[in-house]
């Protein structure tokens, strides 16, 4: 963090009369968002030990490296990265401000993007849905709260009874089967307001080829991709339903338009930080 910033980061530290979570955010938010993420991923907590009193803290370097393949800075990097664009997209392909909003993580892992999403957003107008009781636990250890809900991995349903401004899945859509792609798609649609906005990361054609392109099978991948539009490798799990859920799949967006026409397609974005996610913005058809 930049001395100007520590300066101001520094002052709220030793402002005994701030003493709610809700104030500090509000402080916070001053400083920028480079200096909001460093804050809540941790980076600065020894330096502002006061602050994180009231904040939730990080996952653990190891949660973050063993499930994304980084962790402090760089990770952090590449998450601002995401959320720099849908702010910026939302409030361009919504005409509105994304303050304020409702807000729902699907797919929320450890809750790596909702904590710099109450840059934006109060955290009481953020929730998080992830299937994997894990992902929740460590939410709720790490004072994330309620707001963190586990769900089903083919959900009819989501733990929420709220209509939703964003809703936005990081790498979730990248890892999911045909089927839990479609059925995940049509019950988010349930949950999005008329004028709401929808982000889904997809991974390009040329994921594939990064991995061994001679191989045979990658090579059967790409073949499949270039026909259907969407490409899945399942992963060594126990099925559910039939049929393995989870493992490495990219879509196009017109296998999208074809197959999910309660949705369509507003625009497109990447990062230079994560090659291997396209940031695909939908609005409900």
């Amino acid at each position: 963090m930049q001395e100007l910033l520590v300066g101001y980061v520094s002052a709220i530290e030793k402002d005994l009369s701030v003493k709610t979570a809700d104030k500090i955010y509000e402080l916070l938010r001053k400083c920028g968002l480079l200096a909001f993420g460093e804050i809540m991923f941790d980076i600065q907590s020894d330096q502002f030990k006061r602050i994180k009193q009231f904040l939730p803290h990080m996952a653990s370097e190891q949660v973050q490296r063993d499930w994304t393949g980084n962790s402090g800075t760089p990770l952090l990097m590449q998450s601002l990265d995401f959320v720099r664009s849908v702010t910026t997209s939302y409030c361009a392909l919504t005409g509105r401000d994304i303050s304020g909003a409702k807000v729902l993580d699907f797919g929320c892992g450890y809750g790596r993007i909702a904590r710099l999403m109450y840059f934006f957003t109060d955290p009481v107008r953020i929730i998080g849905v992830d299937p994997w009781d894990r992902s929740i636990e460590i939410c709720r250890d790490c004072g994330l709260g309620d707001n963190f809900r586990q769900s089903e991995y083919l959900p009819d349903m989501l733990p929420c009874e709220v209509t939703f401004d964003f809703i936005y899945a990081f790498s979730v859509f990248t890892h999911l089967s045909e089927k839990v792609t479609l059925k995940c798609l049509s019950t988010l649609r349930k949950y999005i307001s008329p004028n709401g906005l929808l982000c889904i990361t997809i991974r390009p054609i040329e994921y594939w080829q990064h991995h061994q392109p001679q191989d045979e099978r990658i090579a059967g991948l790409v073949r499949t991709h270039r026909r259907v539009g969407f490409a899945f490798q399942p992963h060594v799990r126990d099925p559910i339903d039939g049929e393995i859920p989870y493992g490495d799949t990219s879509i196009t967006p017109e296998w999208l338009a074809e197959n999910s026409p309660e949705w369509r397609m507003l625009g497109l974005d990447a990062s230079y930080l994560d090659e291997g996610q396209l940031y695909l913005y939908l609005a409900p058809a």
